[in-house]
């Protein structure tokens, strides 16, 4: 699934709100004939599908054509998607709640968080980080050496915004990536 801001971009640009499966339609109609995306595709970018693989580059690209950018990694600031991403990484949603996911990156930051479900965690421990212990977290992946993309954030049962309204996200090892990632199971 996209990442909300990205989610948002799709809404403003397009004037759709989701609401119903004709936007889907079309949505993929307003992509050139070059980049088309079809509907079941745009419905699991979005979230209303559940795919148990990552987007293809050239699907992000389209995405980010659509959206005036050259390419994904120019409108996210990532590194492309590699083609061994489903050995080196896991998804949230395949996490067993009461599991927790410890992750560290430089410098010197450490995070643990407490599966609370559908691809929500609670941090119980934060060092040196943007995130306070109690927030609750979306997050959709964990991978080794990559950034963590956190997505909505909730403070004290308030999503945390940005002075213009907009919900804000977190990256952590935005520079270097996650330099450590343990689980630890919860007991049955």
């Amino acid at each position: 699934m996209l990442s909300l801001p990205i989610i948002a971009m799709i809404k403003k640009k397009s004037g759709l709100d989701f609401s119903n499966a004709k936007d889907f339609e079309v949505l993929s109609e307003s992509f050139p004939a070059s980049d088309r995306l079809g509907v079941n595709t745009l419905k699991r970018l979005m979230g209303y599908a559940k795919s148990p693989i990552a987007p293809r580059k050239a699907t992000l690209d389209a995405l980010a054509h659509y959206l005036g950018s050259p390419s994904w990694e120019v409108l996210t600031g990532v590194q492309p998607i590699e083609s061994d991403w489903m050995e080196k990484a896991f998804f949230a949603d395949e996490i067993r709640e009461g599991t927790t996911v410890e992750a560290s990156w430089l410098p010197n930051r450490h995070i643990a968080l407490l599966c609370i479900g559908e691809n929500k965690f609670r941090v119980t421990e934060s060092l040196n980080g943007k995130l306070q212990v109690n927030d609750e977290v979306t997050i959709f992946s964990f991978r080794l050496e990559y950034p963590l993309q956190v997505y909505q954030v909730i403070r004290n049962g308030e999503i945390v915004r940005d002075a213009a309204g907009n919900e804000l996200g977190y990256v952590a090892g935005r520079q270097n990536g996650l330099t450590e990632l343990f689980i630890k199971e919860a007991s049955s």
